[in-house]
Order: C-alpha cells, then structure tokens, then sequence
C-alpha cells in the first residue's frame, strides 16, 4: 500500500567536516557514519529498496569526507566542531566552535569538487571569539541574528557583512530570541523588502525584550521574568518556554516547567514539569523540548517519565489537547514538518510520526553509531541540497541491445542503412541522442499548457510555509554535457553532528514509484506518474523545468518496462511513448522482428536506474511464458507451454504485444516526421528500425492500405529485411521495390500477380500496373520479353507500349524480328505493329515495306472475293462514271464510299504504291494484274514504272478519271501527288501519315516541257485511239493542255468523225492564241524602238555637257607658253557611239602607240572637275586652275 512507503530519507550534505585526520595520512578519509533506514509498517522487501540510496549517500558522504580533508580551510583546527545549522535556498550558515560562522552555496559549478555541489563562500570571525550557540536567519529583512556566549550579533544576508553597531548594536546577556513564525513568510530572492520590520523577542537572564527589527532596532517594551526560559516556542501572542522554578524547599533541588506565557498581559502559567522524575535518580538531565504545531495554535511539549518520554500538546491556555504520545528514548531535538513530528532520540534514532497518528511511528530511521547527533535544524524557507539519489539513477550507460538473455547464438552485424535521400526531410544536426535529449521529454504537443482552459488552475498553497523552489536552470544533463547531472531537492529538516550536516528529505516520487513496482502495486504507481505529471503541466514543482523532464522522462520508461515485463502490454503503451523511447529498446525483444537492424554490438545509452531491468528483461516470448507459468502453473496440465488453453492466451497476448508495439511505432513515427524527437547520431539509424519494423508488422498482419501509404511517402525501410514479410503479399512488395527502383522485381511480382489463378484484392488491374511499369523501362532485353508477354495477355495494350517507344528517348528495337515475333503471338498485332513501323515510323527496310504491301494485297484480295464487296465497287465505279463535275478517283473514293474495310484497305493500298519508294514494282505489277477491282492501284504501278500508255489508258478509259490522267501528264506519272493525298487525310480519319508517307526523301521534281508535251500527246492519243464516247474527254484534255499542244499536229490525229462542236473551242483558242502572241510581240518591238531613241538622246544630251580638256603641248610635241584655240569649224574624226566604245579605242591606240587626237578626254573626278556659280572649273595636269574664259 502507499502508507507502507516511508515519507523521508536521509543524505548526507556535508560530512567529516572537522574531523581529525593526519594531513599526511594518505590512506583516505575515515569512513564517515551513514544513517540507515528502516519502518515498523514497512515489507520485507523495503530495505532493499532504501539500500540503494544510503549506498548513494555513503558514496557521496565519502566524497565529501575526502574533499573535506583536502579543502576545507579549517581542516587543522581539530578543535573546531558544528555548534549550530540555518538555511535558505541554497544558503547554508554553519556557526561553529570556534567563534567562525560560514556561508555555504549549493550550485552546479562546484559539483565537480567533491563536495557534491556545496562549496564556502565566506567565513565570518566574530568578536571575542567564542562559540556560536545558536543562529535565527531572518532573509525576509536580509539579516541574521547570531549569539555567541550571550551577545547578539547581526550581520547581513546572504554574504555575513557586519552591520553598523549604530543601526542594530550587541546586545549583552542573552539567552535566546524568540521569533514569531507567522512573520517568517518569505517570497525567495527578491523579495527582501528593506523597510519591512520583524518582531524580535529577546531572552534574557531576568526577563524579555521586544524589539522591532528593520533597517534598525527599536524597543518596544521589556517583560520581566523570574528566572531566565531556556527552551521556548511562540505563535499570536502566546509563549511557551521552558522556566527553572524556584525549589519548594531549601533540600529539594530546582525544578524546570513549562509555563504559557501571554505577552499581552505579562501572565504566566505553569503547566508541566520538563522531567517527571528526581534529578538525583535519573541518569541524565533531560532538556526540554518545545514547538509549535503549525495552523493549529498549539504546542508540543515533552516530558521524560524515567522508562519514556512523554509528548503533550497544549493550547494557548496551557490546556492538553489532541491526547499524547510516547518515545522510548527521550527526544534531543523536535521539529515539525508538513504533517509529520520529526523526533531525534538519545538513542541516534529518528522518530517519525504522523499528526492522524500518534499511537506510533510511521517511519523509524536509525543513525550510526559514532555520528553523535545532538539537533535537528528546520528551516520554514527550505534548504535546496543536491539530490544525489535522483542524479545516480538518471545518469547513463551504455546498454548492450543484443546482451543478456536476448545474446544471439551467432554474432550480427549492423545492416547497412539504406541511402538516404536528400530531398526528405531528415535533419541530422544535434549532438544530442534520443534516449536523454530534455527537448525530447518535454510534454510540448502532449498536453494542453497550464491556463489554456484545457486543464484546471493550480491548486491552492496547502501550508503557508512553502519549500523554496530552487532557480531554473541548475540541473545539468549528462548526455549534453559530458558531466553527471545535477539536480537539487528541498529539505526543510537537518540532522545536526559536531562534524557532519545530514538532510532530511522527503521520499520523491521516483522512489515511490520503484518501491511500487517493485511490489507489483502498478495501478497506484500509474495515479502517482499521472499525477506527478499533471502537476509538471501546472507548474506545481518545486524543482527546474529540466530536470522535471527528465524525471518524467525516467519515471515513464521505468513504469513501461515493468508493465512490460509484467506482459501489460497496453497499458505499457502510453508511457513507452511518453518516455521517447528509443525504439530499439522494444524491437530488440521481439526476435522475429528485428533480423539484423540491430547488430550484436550495438548500444544505447539509457538511465542507470533502468540498468538492472534492461539487463534481465528477455524476449517477449520468454516475458509471455514467464507470466503464464507464474499465474497458471501448476493449474494448468500438463504445463503451460503446451496446454490448448495457455496456447490461445500466448497467442492472443503476442498479437497485444506486436499491436503494442505497433501503435508505439505509428505514434514515434509520426512525431519524428514532423520534426519531433533527438537528431544525433543514431538518428537516421532509428529511423530505420522504425520504417521497417512498423512495414513488418503491418505486412504481418494484413494492414495493406497502411502499409503501402508507409511505402508510397517518403521512409527509410530496408528492403532486404522486408522482403521476407512480403511474400505473402506480392502486390505490396512490388510496390517496396519499385520505391527501391528495382523494376525488374516488380514486373516480375506483377506478372506473378497477372498469372495467378487467385487475384488479388487489392490489385485490381496487375496487367495494366506492368504496363505502366514497361513505360518506364530502359534495358531492351528486359522490355521486349515483357511487352511480348503483354501482347499475349492484353494485346492493344501490349502494342501501344511497343508503339510509344521513341528510338531517341526510348528503346530502339529491331522492327524486323519484332514483326516475326509477333506474327508468332497474334497475326493482327503483327499487321498493326508492321503498318506502325513502315508509315508511323517510316522504316526504310525493304523488307517490311514488301511484307506491308503482301498484307494490304492478301487484304484487299480477302475483301474482294466477297460477292457484296465486289457489287460494292462495281456501283462505286458506275457512279463515278455519272459524276457532274470531275475529281479524281481516290477523293471520290474518300468522299463517296462509306466508311467500310474495303475502302480503308484501298486507300491505304493507294497511297502507300504511290508514296513507298521501297518495294518491289514488278512484283507489285504482278499481283495487281490479277486483281481486276483494282485497277487505280494498277494505274500507279504502270505510273511509277515508267509504262505511261497502259497507266493512261487504265486512268482515262477504264476509269474514266481524267482529272488524275491529267494529273498523270503534269506531274510526270504521279497519279496521286502530295495535295491530293492530304486532301484524303482529311476527309478520312486516321490518314495523316499515310497522306505523308512519299514526302521523306522527297525532291521537288522539275518536268522539262518536251516531256509534258509528250505525256499530253500520249494521254491525246489514247483518247484518239478510242472514237467512241471519248471526244468530250479528249475536248477537255485539249482546252486544259492547249498551251502544250500544236493545233495542226492536232488536226492531223484527230478521227474523221468527231463532232466539230467538240474541238471548235479548241481550235478557236489556239488561232486566237497565235494572234496574241504575234501582238504581242510587234508590240514589244515598238516599245523597245522607242527606248533605244530615248536612250540615244540622253546620251547625246550628256556628251554636250562634257567640257573638252586643254592640253598644253603644241601639235609639234614642244611645250607652249598658253592656250592653243582649236580651229574654228573642226569636229572629230571619228564619231562615239558610247563612252566605253571610246576608251576601249583610245586604250588600243595607246597599246600601238598610235598619236591621239590633240585634244584627249581624261577620266574626271570630283577634284578635277567642280562645279562653280558661272560653270566648270577644269583642273590642268600641274594643278593649276583654269577659269571659264580659257574654255569659250
């Protein structure tokens, strides 16, 4: 039960502070005095418990002696004892023998000096140096009262300043002061208000003096006495002290009573003597011990009987109350707190005992032999004093996954983690690891916070003298740090020895916890971590944010694992994710699960309070069989291993356990992809476990929509462990591979899926999902055994994926053997991959072209022999025969024929003789001939080979297509050209490429006039050749190809008896042509005979502008003194026609050296010749300038 739990603990704060010890003895500090612990109520299976944390305090205690030795800077006074304790936060004032009162820090930054924490501020030597007898601190004024042999001294707070003696002066003659514990309230650091003032009673040896302390110390009044109280407590008004009356007699000896004193009348009451007995017969002078039971106005006395003591309770008028109690050794010190009475023996022992119980002790803690403790100390404020017992349990180690009763037989080597992908998001930042990370432990995204109107306000304060909340900040983590952590607790009750200072401290939470679980009592282990839970989330600790955390974090993964091991699988649950547990930490237990994701050197750090648990947990089949033999053996025959009954519950307690561990994963996976949890350097390695163990259980158990959501986003699954948990469920793995890009394990899965008798459910379409997975494809071997499979299964399917292949992009595969295999398969695929391949494709192979037009053919032949099909074409024909207006046969065909199987085949058979420049013509001649419904196609074999007169008469007579017969001549046997063609793509759908299939390759072709002129001559002839019915054709002809026609070789064809009326417009035409031209032509001569005269006057008009140029040389060859004047009425010898006439002349005459005429013309440019107002300004061979006059 919970009251069995003990309510306090002892550890050590500072020990062997003064002890005597030979500086130079290096054989290490005497073993300093432990407390032990131990409860009347409590089991056997408590000093176990409690064991662990004295052998904590020994360690520490050990420490501390040792630094003590080294450090301690009165360590050679070996006089020098502990006279007296007070404290605040984590201010500790120690007045001693020798007249030095010291100032201790608890603190993180002095963990590591041995001193767990505490280290000495300051010493204060008072004067004279006598010992300290007793100490009152006062933070809420920041002052400290100390009296050493009678005198009061005052110093400051927190650093033992001395104070003015003008503002509070040594008071001589004092006994002891008395404070008011309803001004002992304090706020912590800060709240010191310096104008506040205490109510301060001092004792002395006659009477007590009230005073006012503030900044200074007033008097209020003084209130004699008969004799000086040695003992004394106060609350209101009301004092209770322990006075020594006056003998009755002058044989009987003093006696010392307790007496109520009411300051507010100066009245006294006796009430009770302090011993029961005669001080000659007792074996020592019991002291008198007097408190106050807090909020309830009355006091605690004591009252030794000889064999016991006594505790009386008392009120305001001296009256018992609430009954009495007993010790068995009479109490040197009482304090009181909370709700307990805290007693230290005469005999070293510690008594406990509950305010609703007094009949005996709740709780009984022995000390040492040896550690002499004479007082207990109780600060109202609270003492913080390391926790150590927390700080061992949380600190770490190294966890062997693989060690203990979970050793494989052969050792595993670490999987290699898959490659991560840089797009995901995984950060791999921190240092920190998973298991310790504060951040990771934090109730952030767990709860509601404190005030958000989703949890109740705080509760109120339950006692007016609240423990001090140490300041955030001071726990340390050893996982961060490289340090031990630190952390502190609140203890308001000391243990005071002349050497050692030993706190009192209430049982936390963890160690109930343990000592529940211990005991197997779960559920009020669960209300307590619930409950210790819910007052983090308020804020009620009375420790830092962090270090709650991880005392959180601590107290959830101690009482998972126990549930665990307890096979409480789901109620295990919460707490595992609470905790963040570091998955490994389950997955290692269940053996089928983990394969090598865990190797058998891998670790973890986890808390070395888990140590013992994790180290003897063992699989979860041994968890499960342990449970069932432990509840069910020896009831169930013939064991519990094989018994039906136990088969079924292991059965379903493993589908709890793997269910557990399920929603574990989910929940772990869910806050680490949204940026939850530690990132170090196991990080990406959890992720691992994670993805994959949760892809094993959810394949294992059937989960398959889950399951292939987790494979389909983002994840760090290891294929080669999931693979086996897939077999089963093909659909699912080859969805795995193809997120691992293994494309040729999935097309196999799906052809095993598409193979199956059994489909699957969750597969719907196998065979179209391999489809979509052969489009990706790259390697030519694997897609054609595959898309050939698919031609089998689902052949249009199959051959859309052969004809979406890009030879550029995709696979270029051999058309060729493709065709063979597939004519192997399903001939009509074959026949649609081959028209692919030729028209779509534009194969240049000759092959396939020959083997397209052998199906065309065997096609139309197929189609031909039917009667209907025959009648059809029959009546095609005759109604082209009737059209109004001519057009070419294949349009007519196009427009006019329905959308029947014959008509696509010709169409195709058309275009295709027309535009492939790759098959054989005889052989097409040859299969043609025999086909009488195809006389067209004929026609463009007769074309192409060069057979003009047969493809002419096929065209003009047999069909009756003059339009393509003239076609024929003007495109030099082309019966059907590109424009054509393109006319056919668009009125029939389908026919595009077929319209383009001559246009690769193709050159514009230049016909010669004489050829056309043939051609047309060839078509006349054959319309010639047949008298009958042909004249109008043959009219047509002659109008439309006139130009190429000569009219009297015309006339000289012609049959006697065509009508006139027929071939009179041609005739017309071409004599009004021939008029025409003759016209034409007198008129252009004209035209140019006017241009020449034109161009001669002009010529004319610019040679009159040319001025002559003087030369300066006589006709004799000598130089002259000026200019010659030409002779009047001279011209030129010879006549120019033009300029370049003139220079090639004058250049040959300079070549024969021929003399030139006087005057020469030179070449003139603009720096010889420029214009000027009146003229020409002629420039002379020396560069003179010649005016106008000189050239008149």
């Amino acid at each position: 039960m919970t009251n069995e739990i003990p309510h306090f603990r002892t550890q050590p704060v500072l020990s062997d502070l003064y002890g005597s010890k030979d500086l130079l003895d290096f054989s290490g500090p005497s073993t300093p005095p432990q407390p032990t612990n131990s409860s009347p109520s409590t089991s056997n299976a408590s000093p176990s418990l409690f064991s662990s944390a004295t052998s904590i305090a020994s360690a520490a205690t050990r420490r501390a002696a040792a630094a003590g030795l080294t450090s301690s800077p009165s360590s050679s006074s070996l006089s020098k004892e502990v006279r007296c304790v007070e404290g605040y936060g984590e201010n500790l004032y120690i007045g001693n023998s020798d007249g030095t009162v010291e100032w201790w820090m608890c603190e993180p930054a002095s963990a590591g000096n041995g001193m767990d924490g505490w280290s000495m501020k300051y010493r204060h030597t008072l004067f004279p140096r006598r010992p300290v007898n007793k100490m009152y601190i006062l933070p809420k004024i920041s002052k400290l009262l100390i009296i050493s042999d009678g005198t009061l001294h005052a110093l400051a707070l927190p650093n033992l300043e001395a104070l003015p003696s003008s503002h509070v002066p040594p008071l001589r003659g004092v006994v002891s002061v008395i404070l008011d514990d309803e001004e002992l309230e304090w706020g912590g650091p800060g709240s010191e208000d310096p104008n506040a003032q205490m109510t301060v009673v001092v004792v002395r040896r006659k009477g007590l003096g009230v005073y006012k302390l503030g900044n200074r110390m007033n008097s209020v009044k003084e209130i004699p006495l008969p004799s000086s109280p040695t003992h004394h407590a106060l609350f209101s008004s009301y004092l209770c002290a322990a006075i020594t009356s006056p003998p009755p007699s002058p044989e009987d000896s003093p006696q010392m009573l307790y007496s109520i004193i009411d300051l507010s009348d100066a009245s006294l009451t006796e009430v009770l003597p302090v011993s029961q007995i005669d001080s000659a017969v007792a074996e020592f002078e019991p002291n008198p011990n007097i408190v106050v039971i807090p909020g309830e106005n009355e006091f605690l006395v004591t009252s030794y009987t000889g064999s016991s003591t006594m505790g009386v309770f008392l009120n305001a008028q001296g009256d018992p109350v609430r009954g009495t109690m007993e010790w068995p050794s009479h109490p040197l010190a009482i304090a009181i707190e909370s709700e307990f009475i805290i007693a230290l023996l005469k005999d070293q022992t510690v008594h406990i005992h509950s305010l609703a119980d007094l009949e005996k002790p709740s709780q009984i803690i022995t000390l040492e032999t040896g550690l002499n403790a004479f007082g207990l100390t109780y600060s109202p404020y609270g003492i913080s004093v390391r926790d150590l017992y927390r700080d061992e349990r949380v600190s770490t180690y190294s966890l062997k996954l693989l060690g203990g009763k979970l050793t494989p037989p052969k050792p595993i080597a670490e999987t290699n983690l898959p490659k991560e992908d840089t797009s995901m998001n995984v950060e791999n930042s921190q240092i920190q690891d998973e298991a310790l990370n504060p951040d990771v432990i934090s109730p952030i995204n767990e709860d509601p916070p404190s005030g958000s109107g989703l949890t109740p306000p705080s509760s109120p304060k339950l006692h007016r003298h609240q423990p001090v909340t140490p300041q955030r900040g001071s726990s340390l983590v050893a996982s961060t740090t490289g340090t031990k952590p630190f952390s502190k607790a609140v203890s308001e009750t000391l243990i005071v020895s002349p050497n050692s200072i030993i706190s009192l401290l209430p049982i936390g939470t963890m160690m109930k916890v343990e000592k529940l679980c211990s005991e197997s009592h779960f559920d009020q282990a669960i209300t307590i971590v619930d409950e210790e839970r819910r007052k983090g989330r308020r804020g009620e600790i009375d420790v830092d944010k962090t270090t709650h955390h991880i005392s959180m974090k601590y107290l959830h993964l101690y009482l998972a694992i126990h549930l665990c091991e307890e096979a409480l699988f789901g109620k295990a649950l919460d707490y595992f994710v609470r905790a963040k547990t570091d998955p490994r930490l389950l997955v290692r237990c269940f053996g089928d699960l983990r394969g090598r994701l865990i190797g058998s050197e891998e670790t973890v750090e986890i808390f070395e309070g888990l140590k013992e648990i994790f180290e003897r947990i063992g699989s979860v089949d041994d968890i499960i069989s342990n449970t069932l033999k432990r509840n069910y053996s020896p009831h169930v025959q013939p064991n519990t291993a094989t018994a039906p009954e136990t088969s079924q519950l292991r059965q379903a307690m493993m589908e709890e356990a793997k269910e557990m561990l399920t929603e574990f994963l989910r929940r772990t996976r869910v806050s680490r992809r949204k940026g939850g949890g530690a990132r170090g350097v196991d990080s990406r390695k959890i992720d691992v476990v994670i993805d994959t163990t949760l892809a094993k259980l959810l394949a294992d158990k059937g989960t398959t929509n889950e399951l292939l959501a987790l494979l389909a986003a983002p994840n760090d699954c290891v294929l080669p462990e999931l693979e086996p948990f897939l077999a089963q469920r093909p659909y699912v793995l080859a969805t795995v591979m193809r997120t691992q890009g293994r494309v040729d394990r999935v097309l196999e899965l799906l052809k095993e899926i598409a193979d199956s008798d059994i489909p699957d459910p969750i597969c719907e379409d196998p065979i179209e999902e391999l489809a979509q997975q052969l489009e990706s494809v790259k390697e030519p071997e694997m897609f054609l055994n595959y898309a050939l499979w698919l031609v089998k299964k689902n052949p249009s399917r199959g051959l859309s994926i052969l004809i979406a292949q890009n030879p550029k992009t995709g696979i270029k595969l051999d058309d060729l053997s493709l065709v063979d295999q597939l004519k192997s398969i399903d001939k009509e695929i074959a026949d649609k991959y081959l028209e692919y391949a030729v028209v779509n494709k534009r194969s240049p192979n000759r092959i396939l072209h020959e083997q397209l037009l052998g199906v065309l053919l065997d096609e139309a032949r197929e189609l031909c022999e039917d009667e209907g099909v025959k009648y059809h074409l029959e009546e095609l024909d005759a109604e082209y025969r009737l059209e109004p207006s001519p057009r070419p046969f294949i349009l007519f065909l196009a427009d006019i024929a329905p959308d029947t199987p014959i008509k696509r085949n010709r169409l195709k058979l058309m275009l295709f003789l027309q535009g492939s420049p790759f098959y054989d013509l005889e052989n097409a001649l040859r299969r043609l001939e025999g086909a009488k419904e195809l006389k067209f196609e004929l026609a463009i074999v007769f074309g192409r080979l060069a057979k003009h007169r047969q493809s002419l008469s096929l065209l003009a007579l047999t069909l009756g297509d003059s339009i393509s017969a003239q076609t024929y001549c003007t495109t030099k046997g082309e019966i059907v050209p590109p424009k054509i063609a393109k006319s056919v793509a668009k009125q029939v759908k389908g026919f595009d490429t077929w319209a383009t299939l001559g246009d690769v390759g193709r050159r514009k072709k230049e016909i010669k006039e004489v050829e056309m002129r043939g051609l047309v001559k060839e078509l006349l002839g054959v319309y010639m050749s047949d008298s009958k019915g042909t004249s109008k054709q043959a009219a047509a002809l002659l109008n439309a190809q006139s130009v190429h026609l000569d009219v009297l070789e015309v006339l000289g064809q012609m049959p006697n008896d065509w009508p006139l009326d027929e071939v009179s417009n041609f005739l017309k035409r071409s004599i009004r042509r021939g008029l025409h031209e003759q016209s034409t032509w007198g008129v252009l001569k004209a035209i140019s005979a006017g241009q020449n005269l034109e161009i001669s006057e002009k010529y004319l008009e610019t040679i009159k502008q040319i001025p002559p140029i003087i030369n300066n040389q006589t006709f004799d060859g000598s130089a002259g003194d000026g200019l010659t004047p030409p002779d009047e009425g001279s011209i030129p010898e010879t006549e120019w026609d033009t300029f370049e006439e003139k220079a090639i002349v004058e250049k040959k005459l300079e070549e024969n050296g021929k003399e030139k005429d006087e005057f020469h013309f030179r070449e003139m440019n603009q720096e010889e010749i420029s214009n000027s107002k009146e003229g020409y300004v002629v420039k002379p061979s020396d560069g003179s300038t010649l005016n106008e006059e000189g050239l008149v």
